[in-house]
């Protein structure tokens, strides 16, 4: 343990430089808290190398908290490999697939599906309001890589390399050292916002590593204030005196610093949309875009509606990575990585029945399982490469059966977790407004039909074997996953 009082106060580009000069190696890895973290931010993010972030539910808040800085690490030995040729074989199939499976992330990043989500009307627009942006193409992943990208960056031996490293040098100046807006943060700081202008977004995304904020929940509570804002339910006396409607860059970028010092308005922002809304009142807390307290992210459900079972039930609110992109799952050539676990025909995406939530109740464990093992979720990889991964790693014989039971055991610790801190089932709610249509765009007259949510949900509680009332899995499948023990710690 090392005093870290020199680090407190610093972007997270210069603790890192500091530490690696401190410690005299330029190959040390750090995580740290960010100065978001600091003060408390409940979105801070704990960040990995300047440009990765552990990002959503506040883990830099809880760094934070502790008075806990970074943690510098240099790792010198090698992995042990139980069976290396199994290992390789999976290594060469990503090799020779990624290719055709993965070309667009290599050349337009995680953006690279924004203009098509824009095209089917799923790209969250002022506060989710609307599905089409009319400034979507000035902010494309093919438009960053024509106007402002300066190399492609990967993470460790990924062939995909679907990182940003982009420099602006206009009214905005940002810094390849800061990496480069992720799909998500173009929709949250842009189109949710309003916004098109690619440079401010890079900007805010450059302020969001170098604070340690999670772009998604700073965007989408910026958004929330700009809809309170264009409603009169927030005036410039709340605002200190900035003029919030959407599409107003300067405001989004001045919000973000603020946010992460916590200065002023900022500093009730910081506190997420949902705790911001039940201070001020005023009819406020209906525009937070949130479950559970945590912002919806860039995924918009009014077209692909098993979406928004999985922002239900998710133990930690709104997220997108542990759920179900129905689109995936509509042509028989996308069922490849399912049938094994029994789902044999396609479904609509916009469906909710009994095989929809079937399909989610799989699909969401198999996800969990996938986060469990700190995989990436745009390596192509299928359920087969994950059980020879594990086996040929560890030396395990494990089955595909063994392995997404991890992660239901996993899904229902958390469950359990929730209901023993006062959380049930009254918390699975998705936001109202994707049950209500859109009045334009592309997927005009869409909604999610709010009875057919209900009974997704209902039907889902029972096939995972959770309480009607607690919303924590039943003693009898706690000792069906095997963890029995955690029955009585609620």
């Amino acid at each position: 343990l090392r005093d870290a009082s020199a680090l407190w106060g610093q972007e997270t580009a210069e603790v890192e430089r500091m530490l690696r000069a401190e410690l005299g190696d330029e190959r040390l890895r750090v995580a740290q808290c960010g100065i978001a973290g600091e003060n408390l931010v409940r979105y801070a993010n704990v960040m990995n190398d300047v440009t990765r972030a552990a990002g959503r539910t506040g883990l830099g808040a809880v760094m934070g908290s502790k008075r806990l800085k970074a943690v510098a690490v240099r790792g010198t030995l090698g992995v042990k490999i139980a069976d290396r040729e199994k290992v390789n074989s999976v290594s060469g199939w990503l090799r020779d697939n990624w290719p055709k499976l993965s070309q667009g992330l290599h050349d337009n990043g995680t953006a690279d599906g924004l203009l098509d989500l824009d095209e089917r009307g799923g790209l969250p627009t002022r506060n989710f309001q609307e599905g089409s942006f009319e400034g979507a193409l000035k902010i494309t992943g093919a438009t960053m890589t024509d106007e402002i990208l300066v190399e492609r960056d990967n993470c460790f031996a990924c062939p995909i390399a679907c990182k940003r490293k982009v420099k602006t040098a206009g009214r905005y100046q940002t810094d390849p050292k800061y990496g480069g807006p992720e799909y998500e943060t173009l929709g949250a700081l842009g189109s949710c916002c309003g916004i098109d202008d690619l440079e401010a977004i890079a900007y805010g995304n450059q302020l969001c590593n170098a604070f340690g904020l999670d772009t998604i929940s700073a965007g989408v509570t910026i958004a929330w204030a700009m809809e309170c804002f264009e409603r009169g339910l927030l005036t410039t006396k709340d605002t200190d005196g900035l003029d919030l409607r959407f599409g107003n860059a300067d405001a989004m970028v001045t919000l973000v610093e603020r946010i992460a010092r916590r200065e002023g308005f900022g500093n009730l922002l910081a506190e997420g949309s949902l705790r911001a809304a039940r201070q001020i009142g005023r009819g406020t807390e209906r525009y937070a875009m949130q479950v559970k307290g945590q912002e919806v992210p860039m995924h918009e459900p009014r077209i692909k509606f098993g979406l928004d079972l999985g922002y239900a039930i998710s133990p930690t609110g709104a997220d997108h990575v542990h759920n179900i992109h129905d689109t995936g799952f509509e042509n028989a050539a996308d069922l490849d990585d399912v049938r094994s676990i029994g789902i044999l025909d396609p479904l609509p995406a916009k469906s909710l029945g009994p095989e929809k939530v079937r399909l989610a109740a799989y699909w969401i464990n198999r996800q969990m399982l996938h986060n469990s093992m700190g995989m990436c979720m745009f390596l192509p990889y299928r359920l087969w490469h994950l059980c020879d991964m594990v086996q040929g790693i560890t030396g395990w014989n494990s089955s595909a059966f063994e392995l997404l039971k991890v992660g239901e055991r996993a899904l229902a610790m958390a469950r359990a977790f929730n209901a023993r801190e006062g959380f049930d089932s009254e918390d699975d709610e998705p936001p109202w407004r994707f049950s209500t249509a859109f009045e334009s765009g592309p997927a005009a007259g869409v909604k999610v039909p709010a009875e057919e949510v209900a009974e997704a949900i209902e039907l889902y509680y029972g096939m995972m074997g959770w309480d009607r009332d607690s919303g924590a899995p039943t003693r009898a499948r706690l000792y069906e996953l095997g963890i029995g023990w955690v029955a009585d710690l609620f």
